[in-house]
């Protein structure tokens, strides 16, 4: 009987969260927020990202200086990354369709911003990474490839490992 007891208990108890968030649970997330929630967390990620590589320089008083137009311009430039999308998903969750010549035409705007971009971020990081020594800048380019989109960090990694073979084999 205490068993009983006992069980019937545990099982109300553990089970209690479990109901009410299913009664909660109804209400799921509009696309909305879902969207805000991954660009928060999309900025975390970025922000953890400019803090693990800056420690990871391991900047000198003089470099330190240096860094910060360089964090802002990689904000900078995700922020646009971010309302861009945040513009084509509102366009899309009130149904407006592209035409596929609508849709080259913003995809060239957006590859072109993109290039604008990462033209201001090389600007931006041209007096930091002047300021390091060799070691740091082994350093830089690696946790620099940490701050790309997916896609283009792929790439980087394979142009990255194609040179090395070239340096290995003598061919370049």
């Amino acid at each position: 009987m205490k068993r009983t007891l006992l069980a019937a208990l545990f099982l109300s108890l553990i089970s209690a969260p479990v109901v009410a968030s299913a009664a909660e649970g109804d209400q799921q997330p509009s696309r909305a927020e879902r969207m805000q929630h991954w660009a928060a967390d999309r900025q975390t990620m970025l922000d953890a990202k400019l803090a693990g590589m800056k420690v990871g320089l391991g900047l000198t008083a003089d470099q330190e200086k240096l860094w910060g137009p360089f964090e802002s311009t990689v904000k900078d430039a995700d922020k646009s990354r971010m309302d861009a999308m945040g513009d084509m998903m509102r366009m899309r969750s009130q149904g407006e369709r592209m035409s596929p010549i609508d849709h080259l035409d913003a995809m060239a705007e957006r590859l072109s911003q993109g290039a604008t971009n990462i033209k201001k971020i090389a600007e931006a990081a041209k007096p930091l990474y002047d300021s390091l020594d060799e070691s740091q800048k082994h350093k830089f380019g690696m946790l620099g490839r940490m701050l790309m989109p997916e896609r283009s960090r792929v790439a980087m990694d394979m142009m990255h490992q194609h040179v090395g073979e070239h340096d290995r084999d003598g061919d370049e």
